[in-house]
């Protein structure tokens, strides 16, 4: 029986256009961080402190330490000051990088769906930004004012997309089998393939509403679809529900 639905981010609820808006990220941020920092340099210090952060296992810290551990080690910087500065960036510059994002056509009703329906509902956005980050995008996507049962960020969780690990830490967290669980998210390596792994259910979401299956999704189309889906008991794993 089909318990929680999680719902991947950028460019599931919020279409972002994740590549061109990293870009503005990377800018922004070296801009803040002033004329001594090299942007692209900071930039690929961070990717790959991201990149460590996922490769090596670190159950007993949260990735915003096990990152603060694998960029201090690359930079030599100490962690300390450069969170100080980087809550500076996310509280005062951040938030101005929304300009070219866009609510997700169907987004807030497939959640409000999922929501009476009484399943649970999380927000499961790769764990790379800290949680502050994530709920400006959330304001940016319309859904600020809504209570969910997770919301996955740097601070909270010990794994990451495409772990299969960061996939059954949710289950745990909310307090349900991993097959109990339908993942919608729009990348098939970062959010299908690993789902699946982990032993949940999964919807890719098409945009364009093509609904074409590819490789391991069980079910594809817009949220429009899904909706239809959700209402209509025939999603993956709901068979079981009663109407």
């Amino acid at each position: 029986m089909l318990k929680a639905i999680l719902f991947d981010l950028d460019d599931t609820l919020l279409r972002t256009g994740t590549d061109r808006f990293m870009e503005r990220y990377f800018a922004a941020l070296g801009r803040f961080l002033g004329p001594s920092v090299d942007p692209k340099q900071l930039q690929n210090q961070i990717v790959k402190a991201c990149a460590l952060m996922i490769e090596h296992d670190h159950p007993q810290l949260n990735n915003a330490e096990a990152f603060s551990i694998e960029f201090a080690r690359l930079t030599g910087s100490q962690a300390d000051a450069f969170w100080e500065r980087l809550w500076r960036f996310y509280s005062d510059e951040y938030p101005k990088l929304g300009e070219n994002v866009s609510v997700m056509p169907g987004g807030r009703e497939a959640v409000l769906e999922a929501k009476a329906m009484g399943l649970k509902v999380v927000v499961a956005t790769n764990p790379l930004f800290p949680l502050c980050a994530v709920a400006t995008r959330l304001s940016w996507a319309g859904l600020s004012d809504i209570s969910f049962d997770l919301v996955t960020g740097l601070e909270n969780m010990h794994y990451a997309k495409p772990q299969p690990q960061y996939y059954k830490e949710i289950a745990a967290m909310i307090d349900v089998r991993p097959s109990q669980c339908l993942m919608v998210g729009n990348d098939l390596a970062l959010d299908i393939a690993p789902a699946r792994a982990a032993g949940m259910h999964t919807f890719l979401v098409q945009p364009d509403g093509s609904g074409a299956l590819q490789q391991e999704a069980e079910a594809a189309g817009d949220l429009g679809d899904l909706i239809q889906g959700l209402r209509s008991r025939a999603l993956p794993g709901m068979s079981e529900l009663v109407p």
